[in-house]
């Protein structure tokens, strides 16, 4: 199932020519651009088979993807991910995701990343995604799976590669990102204690521009996020 988003470029050409090459491929082609979150829940919608794996347009699929996070599926998780190698052109950096991600670990911030694979149920029964925010709709969602459904597993492999060159056009670089992710907080901060909101705060800030200092840094983020905020400082 593909949904071409109103493309002005050659992808209309792309796609019919890979649906006569592959009979059971399914088209949706949007006469106006809906933006990502009504993409998905038009394909989600349209999806026939049990289970849900998605695939944005500019990242790619490692060889076996479907296969080994089928693999790791079972009941008592509403999902599967995996690891994903993050290309940023000049340098690759592979993210390790925790085995096993909960409810807590997410209100911190999104762990799961932007895919994983899960029951066409579970998205149903959620609504889907959230086409009322301009951005963060995919942590929104991972949110909501895992607080009705149970934690995201994930499967010890890499088998997303995600684009994360700046020159892309995507939500997560443009300027609703932070808006979107401050609606995301807002819609789920009754759902955190308070260390998760002051990290959240300090997550916008930085989103926003601002340089909090190490003093602030320490005070909002939790003992066993240090390494990972002393990091960011350092080195980002």
């Amino acid at each position: 199932m593909i949904v071409d988003d109103a493309s002005d470029d050659e992808t209309p050409k792309l796609l019919a020519k890979l649906q006569s090459d592959h009979s059971e491929l399914v088209v949706v082609r949007n006469s106006k651009s809906k933006g990502a979150a009504a993409c998905r829940n038009l394909a989600i919608e349209k999806a026939t088979g049990e289970y849900i794996a998605g695939l944005d347009d500019d990242d790619l699929w490692r060889p076996n993807r479907v296969e080994k996070l089928m693999e790791e599926f079972e009941d008592g998780y509403s999902a599967v991910t995996s690891h994903d190698r993050m290309d940023f052109g000049e340098k690759e950096v592979v993210w390790k995701k925790k085995p096993v991600i909960t409810l807590d670990d997410l209100l911190y911030y999104n762990q799961v990343g932007n895919q994983v694979l899960t029951k066409k149920s579970y998205l149903e029964k959620i609504y889907g995604y959230d086409e009322e925010l301009p951005s963060a709709q995919d942590y929104d969602l991972w949110i909501r799976l895992v607080h009705d459904f149970g934690p995201i597993k994930t499967a010890p492999h890499v088998l997303q590669v995600v684009n994360m060159d700046d020159n892309r056009e995507r939500i997560s670089t443009s300027g609703e990102e932070t808006t979107g992710y401050r609606a995301c907080f807002d819609k789920h901060r009754n759902k955190m204690n308070d260390q998760q909101k002051k990290y959240q705060e300090y997550r916008i800030k930085m989103a926003e521009g601002e340089q909090p200092g190490w003093l602030e840094m320490f005070r909002s983020t939790p003992s066993h996020l240090y390494l990972k905020e002393i990091t960011r400082k350092l080195f980002l």
